[in-house]
């Protein structure tokens, strides 16, 4: 069913008013208590827009502007979300297959058993590539001299400088374990993808997914790197000594973090973008995937593989084509009110896009974190939040 997002009565889709009120509250006073400084959601069910809401303020400046439903966020790793749809976009041109190895789209992606590495590993970040160890790689080859070491830039950390060389450690630097043993989240996997659509392409990435993806699907306050200069003034900004300060540079963030963390939006866009998913692939009349990639991009693709996500170790992690699975994992990040068939992406930020496709439900929750969040930390709120939502749920 093709829904596209409209505003609508809450009890109109079987959501309490009064609960959606409460959690109005919710979020305008986690922002009033400082837990964070800016704050910006959506919730939709049947297409129904039921909470569109943003509250603090632009930037850490005292006089500035306050925060609007049309404020921009750098998204973080939502950005994956992107780079994988361009994956199968090209999986379905017949110009690329899951189950064909790495090493057919990129001849320099050589070394211990990387030839056994296919398209369906780096999606699921079951390739054996590991952020800690291709990091600490990097380090020692550009000790040794081997690698070039990334000029000095103000306000950069020695680890966001290392990203500069990124592309020069995924391709020398060794697995950490053999591809399909174990899921590990992996940054580089998805910054090798980004490669892949490029190459297959033969275009700019960002003109590939701005044609075939943003475009399409109208998302006019999504950039996929860097922010263009007319959206700038609506940019969220953090304080210098923040985590991830860096965000406050769009043109410094499309170098780091190309293809895995680069891109910016606002939660409507965003929730438009989720929406696509429990669409079967169209939205507003524009089929951008087929309903069976769809099916295939949101089911757990590793069952029974155990990995590590977000500072913990699952016996079970679940994950799909750039989706994570619900499943039965217990993630202290998000919500415990989700189906089991719920798929979700997190952000650094801290963001939350999530979609249930059993209540036919999607949740959008963009923040600044005012420290960095680890897995048992209790200032983020996203689970509260979506707690919050799937108790809204009354019919």
């Amino acid at each position: 069913m093709d829904r596209t997002l409209h505003h609508g009565a809450p009890a109109d889709v079987g959501m309490s008013p009064e609960r959606l009120e409460r959690l109005r509250g919710l979020c305008a006073g986690w922002v009033e208590q400082g837990i964070m400084p800016a704050l910006q959601v959506v919730v939709a069910r049947h297409g129904t827009i039921v909470l569109h809401g943003a509250w603090g303020r632009l930037g850490p400046a005292a006089d500035a502007p306050s925060l609007t439903v049309e404020s921009i966020f750098c998204i973080g790793s939502i950005t994956k979300l992107f780079t994988a749809v361009a994956i199968m976009c090209l999986v379905e041109d017949g110009l690329l297959g899951l189950t064909r190895p790495v090493q057919e789209y990129v001849a320099e992606f050589v070394g211990d058993g990387k030839a056994e590495v296919m398209m369906h590993h780096l999606l699921t970040h079951t390739s054996g590539m590991r952020n800690a160890d291709q990091e600490a790689y990097l380090k020692a080859a550009i000790a040794d001299r081997r690698v070039a070491a990334p000029e000095p830039m103000p306000h950069l950390r020695d680890d966001e400088l290392l990203h500069m060389r990124c592309c020069d450690a995924l391709l020398d630097a060794p697995l950490s374990s053999a591809p399909g043993e174990r899921m590990s989240y992996s940054n580089y996997g998805y910054r090798l993808l980004a490669e892949i659509v490029a190459q297959v392409s033969r275009q700019p990435l960002e003109r590939f997914v701005q044609t075939r993806i943003l475009e399409p699907l109208g998302l006019a306050d999504t950039s996929y790197t860097n922010l263009p200069p007319q959206r700038l003034n609506r940019l969220v900004r953090r304080t210098d000594n923040v985590p991830w300060a860096i965000m406050n540079r769009p043109d410094l963030v499309a170098r780091l973090f190309w293809g895995f963390g680069a891109a910016h939006s606002t939660a409507l866009d965003l929730a438009t973008f989720t929406q696509l998913f429990l669409n079967g692939g169209v939205y507003g009349g524009r089929r951008i995937l087929s309903p069976v990639t769809v099916a295939e991009m949101t089911r757990n693709q590793i069952p029974g593989l155990g990995g590590s996500w977000a500072g913990e170790n699952f016996p079970s992690v679940s994950w799909g084509y750039g989706w994570g699975i619900q499943g039965v994992k217990k993630s202290p990040r998000e919500g415990s009110l989700l189906s089991p068939g719920a798929f979700l992406q997190t952000g650094i930020g801290m963001h939350l896009v999530w979609a249930d496709p059993v209540y036919d439900l999607v949740g959008v929750y963009l923040s600044v974190a005012p420290r960095m969040a680890t897995a048992r930390k209790g200032d983020w709120c996203a689970d509260l939040f979506a707690n919050a939502v799937g108790a809204s749920i009354v019919e």
